[in-house]
């Protein structure tokens, strides 16, 4: 369609396009839609297709004024849309009257990124933490490796049962004179019972061949219906104790465990991949200080829809971090002082992004198709999917666009790390200072608004209350190994 377009810069993150389209397009646009309506359009007292245009003008005139401008409107904003970098939803302003044989005026506004001056960006001083592989830190790695291999074994040693030892016991409950349940030899978990739950307390502190007699009340978490949430007295006897024991560190299990060179082997490959995480890390910490540098060196605006994007993704990203916490997702709220915080770091982050693809512009920093391809690779393989399956979601939801942004991020972002001047300092050399005012959405410590979250995290957890699913999202939320065929009181000991 032809149209004239004169673009007017309103402030740095609003434009204005003012449109004119000539009066021959607009006649011909009505034409087509009134020859379409007398085609179609069934009056009483004229022939399908045989109504006068002068009828249909003065009965759907207003109308199809109204319908004929709106698609005119669309046809050329989608023309011209994809020469402006749009940061967020155009509004129509001034339209003029839509009459055959006149020119049709309107004017589109809308929030655009913002063009920054560029200050300076290239060999940035960063300043970072590094610490050293501490041996408690190997010392712990090896016992989770260990835990991996450890096994239900029979107790020799002459002790008393512990909370989360299985416990064969010789059980009787009745009800008066009424025997309910006589097992010679059931096996209790004392950590999470499915059967009886509320029988654990009599046995944990018996030792082998002791006998107990109590009043219980057998929780209704139980599987057996005919004695939820009855009270009924035990008697239970102690005919052997189990529990996981889990093996020492010796050369054949280090073989085991699939490393070569026996104990020392192991723990120096232990080492190497604690180091190689330190450093991811470390390299982390150093991008959100270099973003921090590089944000706090330019000032400017930015449009309201980038910041309530990514306002949006950090609230998302709370929630879920706060549900591996314990929460139920469904009632999860966030206070004001939380939302203010999130608020904060999403105008940072919009900032951030602004620059970097600023600089990326600058630099000629270009995503290719093979840049692409990996990135989807490494979300395929994240997810469990095919690279097929997850281009496939992106196409359908037009996101490609969405994730070219963000791989130019990447890449922008690894090119400034490359051209900056990094320090590595060790934790102790660091000097105290004061919290920067916008902090970096991507920083590992929660911000100190999220007191209430951290609490939650560290308050101590039923996990016997918890259902498979939400255990297991806690191991993968915790980095645990091997937690997917696990069963409930492997997984509740594990956590524990």
């Amino acid at each position: 369609m032809q149209y004239e377009v004169e673009s007017k810069q309103l402030t740095t993150i609003r434009r204005r396009m003012e449109f004119s389209v000539p009066g021959s397009a607009v006649k011909a646009e009505l034409k087509m839609e009134y020859d379409k309506l007398r085609r179609t359009v069934r009056l009483r007292g004229f022939r399908p297709g045989k109504v006068p245009v002068s009828v249909i003008k003065k009965r759907f005139g207003g109308q199809v004024r109204a319908d004929v401008a709106e698609r005119v409107v669309n046809q050329v904003w989608r023309e011209v849309v994809s020469d402006v970098e749009v940061a967020g939803q155009p509004q129509l302003v001034d339209q003029g009257d839509l009459s055959g044989g006149q020119q049709f005026s309107f004017a589109i506004e809308v929030d655009v990124r913002p063009e920054v001056e560029l200050g300076e960006y290239k060999g940035l001083n960063i300043e970072y933490v590094r610490r050293d592989v501490d041996e408690a830190s190997v010392d712990q790695m090896v016992g989770v490796k260990l835990a991996s291999l450890r096994r239900i074994q029979e107790v020799e040693e002459e002790r008393a049962v512990l909370a989360g030892d299985f416990v064969l016991t010789a059980l009787k409950l009745v009800d008066g004179e009424e025997e309910v349940i006589e097992e010679p030899g059931t096996l209790i978990n004392t950590g999470a019972e499915r059967f009886y739950p509320g029988i654990e307390g009599l046995l944990v502190g018996l030792k082998k061949g002791e006998e107990k007699t109590e009043e219980v009340t057998i929780a209704d978490t139980t599987v057996l219906d005919q004695i939820k949430g009855r009270t009924l007295t035990a008697t239970v006897k102690v005919e052997a104790i189990q529990a996981y024991v889990t093996p020492e560190l010796t050369d054949e299990v280090a073989g085991e465990l699939g490393y070569e060179g026996g104990e020392d082997g192991m723990r120096a490959a232990i080492r190497m991949e604690i180091d190689e995480r330190i450093d991811a890390s470390a390299r982390e910490a150093a991008q959100v200080k270099l973003l921090q540098a590089l944000v706090a060196g330019h000032e400017f605006e930015v449009p309201t829809a980038m910041v309530d994007e990514q306002f949006e993704a950090l609230v998302e990203e709370h929630k879920i971090r706060r549900a591996y916490a314990g929460e139920d997702m469904r009632t999860i709220t966030i206070d004001e002082a939380t939302q203010a915080d999130l608020r904060s770091r999403a105008v940072f982050a919009a900032k951030a992004s602004i620059l970097l693809l600023q600089v990326g512009k600058v630099e000629s920093i270009e995503v290719t198709t093979e840049d692409i391809d990996v990135k989807i690779g490494e979300i395929a393989s994240q997810r469990g999917q095919t690279p097929q399956a997850i281009r496939g979601y992106l196409e359908r939801e037009n996101a490609l666009p969405v994730l070219t942004t963000r791989v130019t991020e990447e890449k922008v972002i690894g090119w400034l790390m490359e051209n900056a001047v990094l320090k590595a300092v060790a934790p102790s050399e660091t000097p105290a200072e004061a919290a920067p005012a916008e902090a970096a959405p991507a920083e590992a410590d929660a911000p100190a608004t999220e007191d209430k979250a951290e609490e939650a995290a560290e308050a101590p957890v039923d996990l016997s209350k918890k259902s498979v699913k939400e255990l297991k999202a806690m191991a993968k939320a915790s980095g645990m190994k091997g937690f997917s065929s696990m069963k409930k009181a492997d997984l509740i000991a594990a956590l524990s």
